[in-house]
């Protein structure tokens, strides 16, 4: 059942005990899984309840690391996560990560676990795919509606979500939805991969298992961009990454003040398909635009006090779906962003281009955009509770010696519970879906970005240059 057996070294107790080590850790720190299960009706902690019972079926270690990383992968949330050690990782360990992460998670094949998607207000559309020489096996942009027979919302809903970290939710159309729909065979040893999509009007059955899908995008190439437009006064700032690089900081620095004295109608950062790293990196951009300090509050709440350290200030009980945290702010809790000595000082509107694939600060960013005026986002909502937080813990599990991180603040500013999507944080103020033949062109432009790009296909683009009128 679990691949390659290696030998059992813990003992029954032993991995009961690390089991139960995790258990607590997520369920005492993490304060999301009340607002997840007040939103999509799932029951984390239950969730981890029942895995934990298939530590009686497990025969050697790597069949135990493959419970911990199926209890990791159901928190549904990417902030918890292992994290590769490679001073205490046994062989064990690092076997069964290389078949989680690339293979079926019974290692039979050598395969991606799930195959993407595009999922445009409420519907699955396909990547292109190849078969052979057939490059056009599936065309781009048909429309997923089946999954092994299954309605694709239901997958999503019920098999999906017990493999994929990146289950999200879709307030508008009231679901949860995914850019990963994973491998049946992964889960419930069925003997295909089967989606029925309707590609020009016709409704077929395709094995996607069998299939090669193309990797292409617009945001394949990833670099620090600044490019000034003359003929529509536009400043437009490309940031691929949170992740600090000294020199690409100071790259977009020393380009921004290139234009300190060119008109300037209107400043756009693109920060789509960034992943995250520090809000350093966004604070740096911004300082060398602003004219004048950019302010904004933050509320913070944690499950646990042993979280809250002496800088932490102004200590209350916080209610949210059944659940006391303690709600605090620090010294800092009004962060300014001041203008850097070469800022161009620009006196504008500051305009955010965001995707569905942004994450962990990028998201504070947008999370900051809903309290400032000057900033203003436009594009798709992630669908991942994110907002403003402190770096992710670690722990060690004391046995099996598998290091995870994990969460342990909440976003509280502003929050409404009635409202469980203000509490999720992630708003878009713009929202813009691209048409069918928008997400065709950014799927299949080898360009990277361009003028051209921006220009001729860039639907979020165009909406800044008019201002949307």
């Amino acid at each position: 059942m679990y691949g390659v057996a290696n030998g059992q070294s813990l003992t029954k107790h032993q991995m009961l005990e690390d089991y139960n080590q995790l258990y607590k850790t997520l369920t005492d720190g993490v304060p999301h899984f009340g607002v997840r299960k007040k939103v999509t009706g799932v029951d984390i902690p239950k969730e981890l309840r029942r895995i934990r019972k298939d530590i009686d079926t497990v025969t050697c270690d790597q069949g135990f690391y493959d419970v911990l990383f199926r209890a990791i992968d159901v928190c549904n949330d990417i902030h918890i996560s292992i994290e590769p050690n490679e001073r205490v990782d046994s062989l064990a360990a690092q076997k069964t990560r290389d078949i989680y992460n690339h293979y079926y998670r019974c290692g039979y094949h050598k395969k991606s676990t799930y195959q993407k998607v595009v999922y445009i207000d409420g519907i699955y559309y396909t990547y292109p795919y190849c078969k052979g020489n057939d490059w056009y096996a599936v065309h781009i942009m048909s429309q997923l509606t089946h999954v092994n027979g299954i309605p694709v919302d239901e997958y999503v809903a019920g098999m999906n979500k017990k493999y994929s970290s990146s289950t999200r939710w879709d307030f508008k159309n009231g679901k949860a939805w995914t850019r990963d729909i994973y491998d049946p065979r992964l889960s419930v040893g069925a003997d295909s991969f089967i989606w029925t999509i309707v590609e020009n009007g016709e409704t077929k059955n395709v094995n996607i298992g069998e299939m090669r899908r193309f990797q292409n995008s617009v945001f394949t190439e990833r670099i620090f961009k600044v490019m000034y437009f003359d003929k529509d006064s536009t400043l437009y700032v490309r940031v691929p990454t949170m992740s600090w690089d000294e020199k690409d900081i100071e790259f977009v620095e020393n380009e921004i003040a290139k234009y300190a004295d060119k008109p300037m109608n209107r400043v756009a950062i693109d920060v789509r398909e960034n992943g995250g790293g520090t809000d350093m990196v966004w604070h740096r951009v911004l300082s060398a635009i602003i004219d004048k300090p950019l302010k904004y509050s933050l509320r913070q709440a944690v499950k646990s006090p042993k979280f809250l350290t002496d800088e932490d200030k102004n200590h209350y009980k916080y209610k949210l779906y059944g659940e006391t945290f303690t709600g605090y702010y620090d010294d800092d809790s009004e962060t300014t962003i001041n203008p850097s000595e070469r800022s161009i000082k620009y006196d504008g509107k500051i305009y955010v281009m965001v995707n569905q694939n942004i994450f962990s600060s990028t998201m504070s960013l947008l999370a900051v955009c809903d309290k400032c005026e000057r900033l203003v986002s436009v594009g798709e909502p992630t669908g991942y509770l994110c907002g403003m937080g402190g770096t992710p813990k670690v722990d060690i599990l004391r046995h099996s010696r598998l290091m995870y991180c994990y969460p342990y603040t909440i976003d509280i500013t502003d929050v409404n519970p009635e409202r469980p999507e203000t509490i999720y944080k992630d708003k878009v103020e713009v929202v813009l879906h691209p048409s069918i033949k928008q997400a065709s062109i950014e799927l299949s432009y080898n360009k990277g970005i361009t003028e051209e790009y921006l220009y001729k296909y860039d639907w979020v683009f165009q909406w800044i240059l008019n201002d949307g009128k």
